[in-house]
């Protein structure tokens, strides 16, 4: 592997992860940057990425919820990893990641400069595996940097924008073709409700045992009239609904595109907060049920946004009940609030030029 080429490594290991790197890689491609995409096999990200016609790498697969399984899925991605960066031609100027530990442990080993991005300071352990590798770590204003530096952050090299990490991807072009979108799904009526459950095996929740998207589902299903669209996490979880609601439900074979998906969405309520974010910022009511409180959730209800969290599943249960007699009564016109967020795009490109070792690549 020789010198640095002006290639930008992006470690891609959720869904929404795939949506913020393909929007900021199409921002780095303006200034001739091009984009390697490394992933693994897990939820919907390799049909995001099917839909913007790229071909990622794709190296193995979600460890699970024990910590044996975790630990020999990250050891074997690991050595995949390398070998694959190693085989490049020239080596990435820069690799980023939503705090891969897999990827940090890959580009530190290569010296190659770590940018990382984080909104989950929840989540512990892996906060502890790569914040002290980054160059820098960008992370949104909401969120209070003694959550992060607690984690082995150095304050020094962090960085945040005003906004949440969805707005890259979501605010300007795609907001007008949501726009469009949603006209049409409304002239067809062809309306749901869509939910996602929980992320069971996630390091951070307490209890990767119990089954709380069970008891929920049940509950939206006498609460709302229309047709409901699953969007499981796991196959196990998939299994698990159809077994008990298959009928009453519907899981789409594949993934959908998520302005496709919103479009046609009457509200949304999921265990996480990604998919809520990117309905409420387009102004269609959502619920977040989580085991803490989520600090972008309510950075943007506090702006407005139909934004709705909660802590418990009784609280998710009243406000699912209240909300699906009229979800239509919290639809928003959020073109004003959007454009008031900062991309972290706008944060990230301004400090990779002013950086000692990637500025060269702006001249």
């Amino acid at each position: 592997m020789d010198n640095n080429e002006k290639t930008v490594w992006f470690e891609v290991l959720t869904p929404k992860q795939a949506m913020l790197f393909l929007a900021i890689g199409k921002e780095l491609q303006k200034f001739g940057f091009k984009c390697h995409y490394t992933t693994r096999d897990h939820d919907y990200i390799l049909d995001i990425f099917k839909a913007h016609k790229i071909d990622p790498i794709s190296f193995g697969f979600y460890g699970g919820k024990s910590l044996e399984e975790k630990l020999l899925a990250s050891v074997k991605r690991v050595v995949k990893l390398a070998e694959n960066i190693i085989s490049l031609p020239y080596k990435p100027a820069v690799a980023i990641s939503f705090s891969s530990p897999d990827a940090s442990r890959v580009a530190f080993g290569l010296g190659i400069p770590l940018i990382l991005m984080n909104d989950t300071a929840h989540s512990k352990p892996v906060a502890k595996l790569t914040f002290a590798l980054a160059n820098y770590l960008l992370t949104p204003s909401c969120i209070p940097k003694k959550a992060f530096t607690r984690l082995g952050a150095n304050p020094e090299t962090m960085f945040d924008y005003n906004g949440v990490d969805e707005v890259e991807y979501i605010a300007g072009e795609n907001q007008q073709k949501f726009i469009r979108l949603r006209e049409k799904a409304i002239e067809k009526d062809n309306m749901y409700l869509a939910y996602r459950p929980e992320e069971s095996f996630a390091s951070y929740m307490k209890d990767k045992d119990s089954k709380p998207y069970l008891e929920i589902l049940e509950n939206i299903i006498e609460c709302y009239q229309g047709k409901i669209v699953v969007f499981p996490r796991y196959e196990i979880q998939r299994e698990i609904i159809l077994e008990k609601f298959e009928g009453q439900i519907e899981i789409p074979s594949s993934g959908f595109y998520f302005l496709n998906l919103i479009s046609n969405a009457e509200i949304v309520i999921t265990g996480g907060g990604t998919m809520a974010r990117e309905a409420a910022l387009l102004g269609v009511p959502s619920i977040t049920y989580f085991w803490r409180h989520l600090e972008p959730q309510k950075f943007i209800e506090d702006r407005g946004f139909p934004s709705f969290s909660v802590q418990s599943v009784d609280d998710t249960k009243k406000l699912i009940k209240k909300l699906c007699k009229n979800p239509r009564k919290h639809w928003l016109d959020t073109s004003t609030k959007l454009s008031k967020l900062q991309k972290p795009s706008e944060v990230l490109i301004p400090l990779m030029k002013k950086d000692r070792l990637l500025k060269q690549y702006f001249n």
